[in-house]
């Protein structure tokens, strides 16, 4: 009898709960960035399906090659920035077969503004909602994961204020914002326009200025690859790297901010002492 009552329990238990343990809303999104917002949100409540992805250039470019996309399960929910960021993934040949979620109508800034910490939160609201609709059961789990989330980032940001007053030159593509946001003097030469078009007329003596006096030049994925090939091996050089689709990103931006720090205080040779 107390088998039988026992056995009775765990049924109800396991099948009251089936869905928190088993079954996970299906997201699939246009873009890396919202990849980490929903991954983060949606925590294992979400199975979080990135159409595009970052390559080990950095680039953006189909996920699998397309394959992805092309065999999304019916079913599947799909959340895209804008209608231009749903076309520049492939999503408009989707739209008879699956509802597709615009967070705006369009997307009031350019698409690296998402670099920077002030404008993510938003995002992630959007994302919150999104979820929320699809899955109302579980809108408390993502209101307090979002709100984790914006804490996290902002103490991540704070982590940043180490940089404070620090001249960093950007010669980053998308990252520079971050350098900001974390109070740094942001240098920005008259001639990096020319220097990313592949004129480098100047710059090994502007870099070797730089090393005198001890600032690091920062780049990015986005810096033309000409440049970044010209700035390969020096050590007064910072790249700031592009976050895995995978990663904790408050995480991610507080570890860029003390490697960065790190890479000012060691003192590149050649720095006047």
């Amino acid at each position: 009898m107390k088998r039988l009552i026992a056995l009775t329990i765990c049924v109800i238990f396991f099948t009251g709960n089936a869905g928190y343990c088993d079954d996970k809303l299906n997201v699939a999104v246009s873009h890396p960035w919202l990849a980490l917002l929903a991954s983060f949100i949606g925590g294992p409540e979400v199975n979080v399906i990135p159409i595009r992805v970052w390559n080990d250039k950095g680039d953006l470019v189909p996920a699998d090659k397309g394959r992805v996309l092309r065999e999304l399960e019916e079913g599947t929910k799909i959340i895209a920035l804008d209608e231009n960021d749903a076309a520049d993934s492939g999503l408009n040949d989707l739209k008879r077969k699956f509802s597709i979620r615009y967070l705006y109508s369009p997307f009031p800034a350019k698409i690296n503004s998402l670099y920077d910490p002030s404008v993510i939160p938003f995002v992630a609201q959007r994302v919150l909602t999104a979820l929320s609709e699809w899955d109302s059961q579980n809108y408390t789990y993502y209101q307090r994961r979002l709100a984790e989330f914006q804490a996290r980032l902002s103490s991540s940001v704070l982590v940043g204020q180490v940089l404070r007053d620090s001249t960093i030159c950007d010669m980053s593509g998308s990252s520079g914002i971050l350098l900001q946001a974390a109070g740094c003097k942001v240098d920005k030469p008259e001639q990096l326009e020319q220097w990313m078009k592949g004129n480098f007329s100047g710059l090994r003596e502007y870099l070797e200025s730089n090393r005198s006096k001890g600032i690091i030049t920062m780049i990015d994925d986005d810096t033309p690859a000409a440049l970044k090939r010209y700035l390969s091996g020096r050590s007064d050089v910072f790249k700031w790297v592009r976050p895995s689709l995978d990663t904790d990103y408050p995480s991610f931006l507080h570890e860029q901010y003390i490697s960065l720090w790190q890479k000012i205080i060691t003192k590149p040779p050649g720095r006047k002492r």
